[in-house]
C-alpha cells in the first residue's frame, strides 16, 4: 500500500491510500502519526489489524484476540483490561478521552482506570437465535452511539437499531459514514434495505428533513453550528449495484446541490473541514471477470472552486479480498483519514 500525507490547510492533515489493498488507514488526533492496520508508521507493529485513534493527542486503542484491550502511546503499551475480559470488535473515543467497548452483550465505558457498564445485557435476538452485541462506533458528547448487531452480517445488511446509550434513534445500515455526531447534534441516514440507493431519509436530530419517494439521502456530514451536507441519488434498485449517482447537497441550513458528477462517477463520503471548505471523493466502480475496483479521485471543493487533490484506488480478488463496494456503497474509510 502506498500512503500520501498531505496537509490541505491550517491544522488538517489527510491521509489516502493511494493504490493497494485495503488496510485500515488511521491518523492520530494530532494528526502526526500514520497507522496501516496494526502498524503505526516509524514507531511499531502492533498485533491487531485495527487500530482506534483517540481524537486528540497521540493515543490509539485496539482489541486483542483475547478479549483484552489495550492502549498505545508513544511511551509504550498499556492494558486497559486483560485477556478474557470479553471486549469484542467495537471500541469508540469520546473526546474527554473515555473509551467505549463492546463487551459480548453489554457496552461498557473505560474512563482512566475504571469501567462500567451503560447498556446490557441485550435480550437474545428472535432472528437468529443468538445473543445481540452492543458495538460503539462514535459518541454524541457524554452518550455513546451504538448499533445493535444481530451475529449475522446477512441479517445486519439490511438494517440495524440505531442507538444513544439506551435511546434507540431509528434503523441504519452498519456504516460508520451514515451517522454524524456534531457537537449537540446527530444526523444519520435512516431505512432497512441494504440498497444505499432505496428509501434511505435523513434525519437530522429526531425528525426527517430530507426524505420522499424520488431521492434516496446517505452519508450525512455536519457541524455543530447545523450546517449538513449529504449525498443523494435517484431512489432505485440499480441494475448493477455499482450503477451509483449521487452528488453532494447542502441540507441545513437552506438545501442547494454543491457538486455534479460526469455520468458514471458518484460523488461520496463529504467531510466539512474547520474553515468550511467540502472534501469528498468522486467514485467509480468498475467489474471485469475474477476482479471489480473502484478508483476515485480526492476532490477539494473551496470557495466555489472544485480542485483534485489526489487520486484513490483498489483492485480486488473476488476470492480473496474485502468488497470494493457492497450494494452500492463505497467504504473509503478504510483508505482515506481526515484529522481533525
Amino acid at each position: 500500500m502506498r500512503v500520501l500525507v498531505l496537509a490541505l490547510a491550517a491544522g488538517v492533515h489527510l491521509a489516502v491510500a493511494a493504490h493497494g489493498a485495503p488496510r485500515p488507514l488511521g491518523l492520530s488526533g494530532d494528526g502526526r502519526l500514520v497507522s496501516v492496520g496494526g502498524r503505526i508508521v516509524g514507531h511499531a507493529k502492533l498485533p491487531t489489524r485495527t487500530l482506534t485513534w483517540a481524537p486528540t493527542g497521540e493515543r490509539a486503542a485496539y482489541v486483542t484476540t483475547q478479549g483484552g484491550v489495550v492502549e498505545w502511546t508513544p511511551k509504550g503499551l498499556r492494558r486497559l483490561e486483560p485477556n478474557g475480559w470479553g471486549a469484542d470488535w467495537g471500541l469508540a473515543w469520546s473526546a474527554s478521552g473515555a473509551l467505549a467497548v463492546s463487551r459480548h452483550d453489554e457496552l461498557w465505558v473505560i474512563d482512566g482506570r475504571t469501567a462500567h457498564r451503560v447498556v446490557g445485557p441485550l435480550p437474545p435476538n428472535v432472528g437468529t437465535g443468538g445473543p445481540d452485541i452492543a458495538v460503539p462506533f462514535a459518541w454524541s458528547g457524554n452518550r455513546v452511539l451504538w448499533w445493535d448487531w444481530p451475529g449475522s452480517g446477512s441479517v445486519a445488511a439490511d438494517g440495524v437499531s440505531l442507538y444513544e446509550d439506551n435511546t434507540k434513534l431509528g434503523t441504519t445500515l452498519m456504516y460508520a459514514d451514515y451517522t454524524a455526531a456534531c457537537g449537540t447534534h446527530i444526523a444519520f441516514s435512516e431505512g432497512n434495505d441494504r440498497y444505499s440507493t432505496d428509501g434511505k431519509s435523513l434525519v437530522w436530530d429526531g425528525r426527517i428533513v430530507a426524505g420522499d419517494a424520488h431521492w434516496s439521502w446517505v452519508e450525512p456530514a455536519c457541524t455543530a453550528g447545523g450546517r449538513l451536507l449529504a449525498a443523494r441519488s435517484r431512489d432505485i434498485v440499480p441494475r448493477l449495484t455499482g450503477e451509483t449517482h449521487r452528488s453532494i447537497w447542502q441540507v441545513l441550513p437552506t438545501r442547494r446541490q454543491l457538486t455534479r458528477p460526469p455520468w458514471g462517477w458518484s460523488d461520496e463520503d463529504p467531510r466539512i473541514l474547520p474553515n468550511g471548505d467540502v472534501l469528498f471523493v468522486r467514485s467509480r466502480w468498475h467489474a471485469a471477470g475474477q476482479t471489480d475496483s473502484q478508483s476515485g479521485r480526492v476532490m477539494l471543493l473551496a470557495h466555489g472552486k472544485l480542485v483534485q487533490v489526489t487520486t484513490i484506488g483498489y483492485t480486488r480478488d473476488f476470492m480473496t479480498d474485502p468488497w470494493a463496494q457492497y450494494y452500492g456503497h463505497y467504504d473509503w474509510s478504510d483508505f482515506l483519514a481526515v484529522q481533525p
